[in-house]
């Protein structure tokens, strides 16, 4: 084997050396193609062979998932600055499937697992700080299971617990999301982010949550003052009925004018007064007597009028007042209370909240598009707007749709105008020339790789395999006897025995030598005209020609002797 690849290095530099300066340079520029394009070409198709294992790696998940790799001698590549790893496709969903048995990926969280492996002379700071790693890690699982959110960072400040109440600080959190390309967060699963972690952290208020994207915007919009958090809840709800009123206006006018001829904006001036009262109604016709009480007060009496002179002699006990005439008194007093059972009716009621004050309408509509038949069935349609009477009908039936009432002052517009046609023409034809580019290039592409391919076969591999056929050819014709005397010659010199005997056969002692003698050099003779077919057809055209140039050669060596004996005589 070493001795026929030094041969055929040897022939090669022989090759090389007959080619002239301009084949030399197109036969190295050509190489030099071949084996760029190959190269190109294997990477491309390698890259093909891989697909992705995992992504959005963080860098400790993506160290442990190569350590593995390494150790199943498993072929990985790295891509996205470490983020993305791609393996061959026949070991990619196994692969999954025991990493994630593995607890890979974790993104770098620790949850409960922490407690898993305690020590013995744990402290409580470190018990703390653990408890608090433990929260920190499954809010971060929790949330980063959420649709659209590929990672998240939360961080949690718990203070410590105070012997006074009133001492006692609130704890917080803040919240960092990554969320995926292309993906909008609506205000609904920010609240309800901010409301899972606040349910998940004792002592937590939901303004105590703040959220922000990974590009550091704001996306919670909780606050401790609790009138923000309602003008919030009321402006989103005033919102939410003027849609509600738009969509109704839009799907009774499409069903007559068509689909996308309809625009229509609602406002809504609303009240979100929170009002209670009480009303109390008597029935004084149905009144009755529930208790009656009489009181009959009778005096009757007399008593003497006071005379004479004043002083100490008139009032001494024992002395004989001196006559006097008597006064007389009778009164008489009747008291008389009535109750009266009269019913009555209490009424409370409360008035609600969001209540419509006033409501304005505008709708803009299309007209109709109508084709002239005397034009042609290709010619375009012309735009006709709705008659007056079709806008009063379109009036009169969104006003009742939306419930417009002219005492509360609403107001409502109604407008036919034409709408206009965004040409799509245009961007139609430069998403199928970018298709046709796209296909052109991969044509072209496969082309070139075809085309050096074949050049290289054509100039490089056909040349060589023809130059090293007819040097071989040469050699063997070279190296073989052609006559039966030259080979009995080659067996009789024991030192170019060993040089032919791969070549001839081991002879059987039973096998006629000359029988064997005879096929072997019909065999050879067959095995040089079928690899040289043209060097064959040359030797018998040498071989039928051969006798007739001999007797010419002859003839003119006896004419010459002829002419010698005769010019002596």
């Amino acid at each position: 084997m070493f001795e026929f690849a030094k041969k055929v290095s040897t022939q090669l530099k022989d090759f090389f050396k007959t080619l002239s300066g301009g084949r030399k340079v197109g036969l190295i520029t050509t190489a030099i193609a071949v084996g760029t394009a190959l190269v190109a070409l294997l990477y491309w198709t390698g890259d093909k062979s891989y697909q992705v294992l995992q992504t959005n790696l963080a860098t400790e998940d993506a160290t442990a998932t190569m350590r593995i790799l390494r150790e199943k001698k498993i072929p990985f590549k790295v891509e996205d600055d470490g983020k993305t790893i791609k393996i061959p496709p026949e070991a990619v969903y196994d692969l999954r499937l025991e990493l994630a048995s593995m607890g890979l990926p974790q993104t770098g969280v620790v949850g409960y697992e922490v407690f898993d492996k305690q020590n013995f002379g744990t402290t409580s700071f470190v018990q703390r700080v653990n408890q608090k790693r433990a929260l920190e890690g499954e809010l971060m699982r929790t949330i980063n299971n959420l649709k659209g959110v590929k990672r998240t960072r939360v961080h949690l400040a718990i203070p410590n617990k105070s012997t006074f109440s009133e001492d006692q600080k609130a704890p917080k959190a803040s919240v960092v999301l990554d969320i995926e390309p292309g993906i909008q967060v609506t205000d609904k699963q920010i609240s309800g982010i901010s409301h899972m972690i606040a349910n998940a952290v004792e002592g937590m208020e939901i303004g105590d949550v703040t959220i922000v994207d990974a590009n550091g915007k704001m996306l919670s919009k909780n606050t401790n003052d609790p009138i923000a958090r309602q003008t919030a809840t009321l402006l989103e709800f005033q919102q939410k009925q003027e849609s509600e009123y738009e969509n109704r206006i839009v799907d009774i006018l499409t069903r007559v004018v068509g689909e996308g001829r309809v625009i229509a904006k609602v406002a809504l001036d609303m009240d979100f007064t929170q009002q209670s009262e009480m009303q109390t109604q008597y029935d004084a016709e149905g009144a009755a007597v529930k208790s009656q009480q009489k009181e009959n007060h009778v005096m009757d009496g007399s008593r003497p009028v006071p005379m004479g002179a004043p002083g100490a002699a008139a009032n001494t006990p024992g002395v004989a007042p001196p006559t006097t005439p008597e006064v007389r008194s009778n009164t008489q007093k009747v008291f008389e209370t009535t109750n009266f059972a009269v019913p009555e009716k209490v009424v409370r009621s409360s008035k609600p909240v969001g209540s419509v004050k006033k409501m304005s309408v505008a709708v803009l509509l299309d007209g109709q598009y109508i084709k002239d038949p005397e034009k042609g069935a290709e010619a375009p349609a012309q735009f006709q707007k709705w008659s007056d009477e079709k806008l009063a009908e379109f009036k009169t039936i969104v006003a009742s749709s939306v419930g417009l009432d002219p005492k509360r002052g609403d107001i409502i517009e109604i407008k036919n105008m034409e709408f206009r046609r965004q040409d799509l023409e245009d961007a139609d034809a430069q998403i199928a020339a970018y298709e046709r580019r796209k296909m052109l290039g991969n044509v072209v592409q496969f082309a070139v790789i075809g085309l050096i391919i074949a050049m290289f076969f054509v100039f490089v591999v056909r040349p060589f395999v023809k130059w090293l056929t007819d040097n071989t050819v040469e050699n063997m014709e070279s190296f073989l006897p052609k006559t039966i005397e030259e080979l009995e010659k080659m067996q009789d010199e024991d030192e170019e025995i060993h040089e032919v005997e791969e070549a001839i056969p081991v002879i059987v002692d039973k096998v006629d030598p000359e029988k064997v003698e005879g096929e072997m050099i019909k065999e050879k003779v067959v095995t040089l005209i079928e690899g040289n077919p043209h060097k064959a057809a040359m030797i018998l055209h040498e071989w039928v020609h051969a006798p007739s140039k001999t007797a010419a050669a002859a003839n003119e060596a006896s004419a010459a002797g002829g002419k010698g004996a005769k010019k002596p005589a």
